[in-house]
Formats: C-alpha cells, structure tokens, sequence
C-alpha cells in the first residue's frame, strides 16, 4: 500500500459545523447546493485530491498538516490551518466563515485541544464543544444506515461499522456497568481485537457543539441513538491509548476499511485489488461472501488515493480517498450491480446507478432498501471496477 490512506472528511457534516447546529436535511430539497452555498465550494471541489485539501485526511501531506494543527496552541490552530490550506479548496470556505466557524471545523478536522485550565477535565476538547451524553445507545437496533460519518476523516471506520452492522448484527452490542451510586453514572464496553481482545470501557458523553449540541463526530441517522458515536469514541480511546474518558479524535483520521472491520469482530481479513480483476471477477466475489443478494460478511471497497489516468471523479457522484460499505449485489436487465453505501448518509447523483429499489434477505425477512438515499446506490460492476481501488471483507 502507499503512504497515503483512505481518510475523507463528510462534507455534509462540516456544513452542519459551519452554522453549528444540526440540519434536517430531509427538509432540503438540493443538498449539494446547501453544501456548497455555507461552505463556498461544491462537494467535488472539496473532496479534490489537490494540495492543500485537509479534508481528505488520508493524503500524506494533509496528514503531516494535520498532525502540525494537533500540536498546534488553541490560538495558533486556525493560523496555521489557512497556511496549509492556502490555494486550496478549503480557502474560500476559511474566508466566507466566522472566527467560531472557522475554529470548529479545523477542531473537527484536527482533533481536540489538550485541557490546561486548572479543574478543567483532563482529555482532550474540541473547540466551541462540551462532553455531553445527547440520547440512548439503541433506539432500536444495530442497522445499516445508523452509521453516519462526522467531520472527521474516519470513513474507512465509519463504512466498517456500517458493514459489521449489516452482515453481523449482533457483534453490535450495549455491554454496560455501573460507577458508582448515581443511576447515570456507568460505562460502556466495547470490544476490538488486535492480537487479542481488547476491552475499552467509555461512558456515553461525546463532543458536542455547546449550547445547540449538534454532532461534531459520528452519530446515528436514528434520532436519539447514540450507538455509532460511542463506538468511535472507543475506537479513538484505544487507538490513541488514552487513559481519560476525552479521548483525541483526530489520530484516527485515515486508515484501512478491511483491518477496521477485522478490529470490530475477529475475523480474517482479505483485500482484492480492482485492476487486478475483472468486472465479473469482482461481482463474483461479492456474491461469495452474500446470501440471497446480501452480504453476510463484512464487504467494504474505497476509491483510489493516487488516482490513475483516465480516472477522474468530477461530475460522477464518486469520490477519491474514500470508504464505501458494500451491502451486496443485483442482476437487472442482464447487468451485474454492486449495492454501496457511502457513510455519509446523503446521495448526489451517481453515475450509472440504478434507480429504484433494492430488495435483499436480512436475516428472516425480504428488506426492500431505496436506492439513491440514505447514501445507499448500486452501480454496474465494470463501473466499480473503473473508479474503485480494492475492496475487502472480513471472513
């Protein structure tokens, strides 16, 4: 693999940041457009695998930038953040947006700041945020389309956990204990593996933006459930061997889709690479590892980090950089598709996909999924060869 990782920003998620509140976009007829009037840029525009893009957090540049912001005084980080993202996409966002604005999303982007205030907590806090518990592990269950990346490059995570959730909904779990007398006192525990079982114990108090609480890191398409945050809030905790219940995110910015779903459940990993295969190779291969049009392992694919020529993701709804969770397969019209969702959780036009809906075995009964919403889409198998690097699944 190159030195570069799979790390991209949501940029949905840093418009949300960018007015510091939630919004419903369901109420929002032209997503891309709301995107692209609060930040100054269109989506294609933002996620460009051009210098000086710290969105894509994966890119070996952005990541040493991103490591300069972590180290970076609260006073210097937004200074530092506009010399690297000079004549960059990120530009005209930094100078359309408050001083406020500007600061969460580099916060979002870069991680926490290190507490120095005497009796302030002892992690790690965004800027213009607070640790707060905002709902319940589950409202319902471990679903798909719960996983809802935030403004962090942590898609390959987020796609992971969205795959885990599809294929083995159970490895989801609320695992709880108490801390003391108070009945909201407690913790979580949440298992990785990595040459072992690796047990993280957090409480449910996540980063929120103050006073409107709106997310800043992952969170659930479900309203009220809080499942997602608190799993990448234990990821960050182990991954950056954090003794505190504020765990820095930013370290967890960029990374491989495959070993993260092997981190949620013990399984073996396997990474295919697309060129290396035909178009009927890679839908074979999916369907190996899927029961009745769905995946019944973990199946997750990402796009290229160095994009080679013809490739190119303007226009195409694709993006560099970036993790998609693979829900399984279809065959209409004699075409072979691959079903993908983008962690995102919100659809631009795709190209060739297939209108409609999808209908899949989950578990005991015939699930009919929409295409073209909620990020999920299904595209010819030669298309996905075209535009996607590898994929990969956890067995």
């Amino acid at each position: 693999m190159s030195d570069s990782k799979v790390g991209l920003a949501n940029p949905y998620a840093l418009a949300e940041l960018a007015v510091g509140r939630k919004v419903n976009w369901k109420s929002i007829a032209d997503r891309e457009a709301f995107v692209q009037k609060t930040l100054g840029a269109s989506i294609d525009s933002l996620c460009a695998a051009v210098p000086g893009n710290l969105l894509i957090s994966g890119a070996t540049d952005s990541q040493k930038a991103l490591s300069a912001l972590m180290q970076a005084t609260k006073g210097e980080r937004v200074t530092v953040f506009k010399s690297h993202a000079k004549a960059g996409p990120m530009e005209p966002l930094l100078a359309r947006l408050p001083a406020e604005a500007q600061s969460r999303i580099v916060s979002a982007l870069a991680g926490g700041e290190k507490a120095t205030e005497r009796g302030a907590a002892p992690g790690f806090t965004p800027a213009g945020a607070e640790w707060a518990d905002p709902g319940d592990f589950f409202e319902e269950a471990a679903e798909y389309f719960d996983p809802v990346q935030g403004g962090l490059g942590d898609c390959y995570f987020i796609a992971a956990l969205s795959a885990v959730a599809w294929s083995r909904p159970y490895v989801i779990a609320m695992r709880s204990r108490a801390t003391s007398t108070v009945p909201s006192d407690f913790v979580d525990r949440i298992d990785f593996y990595s040459g072992g079982l690796k047990s993280i114990e957090v409480s449910e108090r996540v980063p929120l933006v103050k006073s409107t609480h709106a997310w800043i890191y992952a969170r659930s398409s479900e309203p009220g459930e809080i499942w997602p945050a608190v799993y990448e809030k234990a990821f960050a905790k182990w991954k950056t061997n954090d003794a505190t219940d504020e765990p820095n995110y930013g370290p967890i910015a960029g990374g491989w889709p495959v070993q993260a779903s092997t981190e949620l459940t013990n399984l073996t990993g396997t990474t295919k690479t697309c060129s290396a295969m035909t178009a009927d190779d890679i839908w074979t291969a999916v369907r190996a590892n899927s029961l009745s049009c769905r995946t019944i392992n973990p199946m997750t694919a990402w796009t290229f980090c160095v994009t080679p020529s013809p490739v190119n993701y303007a226009g195409t709804g694709i993006v560099g950089y970036h993790a998609y969770t693979i829900l399984g397969w279809a065959y209409v019209n004699n075409v072979k598709y691959m079903v993908l969702r983008n962690p995102w959780g919100n659809n631009g036009s795709v190209i060739n996909s297939l209108p409609g809906n999808w209908s899949a075995y989950d578990q005991s009964f015939w699930r009919s999924v929409p295409l073209n919403a909620g990020g999920v889409f299904a595209i010819p198998a030669d298309t996905f060869k075209k535009y996607y690097w590898q994929f990969g699944w956890a067995r």
